[in-house]
């Protein structure tokens, strides 16, 4: 999957490149993998988790680059705050900064996922805006705003590990 800029930018070229693989002798353990730009990009960081919630094992995220190399398990950085029609979840992976992911529901559906950076600020800036779609035919969207650039890795990471763990009956 490519994470592309927006249709009326100059510039055409994949963002990231993100892809998902499985343990051949645990198969039930998946793999995303995200790289800067293409398939042969840079690695930014890699999400472990299993696809069984049942079988103990607890995830990991890994951040690869020469200055930022650290591994977590995900239920120490990725908390769910609340459950319900306003879902949060908190992502923890650095010291200094902490984002926020609720949902926005009419009904019973998720029409969004906003993100903002949890702690301080009374009304944060919105980071990001996650628009999930089960529609076939349909692309779902990650649009970061001006604010949120500067933690693009951040939120791209922990949308993906927020989603996996929002769409499956993992905390269920």
């Amino acid at each position: 999957m490519l994470l592309l800029p927006h249709v009326l930018s100059s510039n055409s070229r994949p963002l990231y490149h993100i892809s998902v693989s499985n343990d051949c002798f645990r198969p039930q353990i998946c793999t995303t993998t995200i790289r800067r730009g293409t398939e042969q990009g840079q690695i930014i960081a890699e999400i472990q988790r299993s696809i069984l919630h049942e079988d103990g094992y607890r995830g990991t995220v890994e951040y690869r680059g020469p200055r930022r190399h650290k591994i977590a398990y995900l239920d120490d950085v990725h908390l769910q705050l609340s459950r319900g029609r306003k879902m949060q979840f908190e992502w923890r992976f650095n010291n200094g900064m902490h984002l926020m992911w609720q949902t926005n529901c009419a009904e019973t559906k998720v029409i969004s996922v906003q993100c903002t950076k949890s702690g301080t600020l009374q009304n944060p800036p919105i980071l990001a805006t996650f628009i999930p779609t089960k529609k076939k035919g349909e692309l779902q969207t990650l649009d970061i705003t001006s604010e949120g650039r500067p933690y693009m890795d951040d939120i791209l990471v922990s949308c993906l590990v927020t989603e996996g763990r929002r769409t499956t009956k993992y905390d269920r």
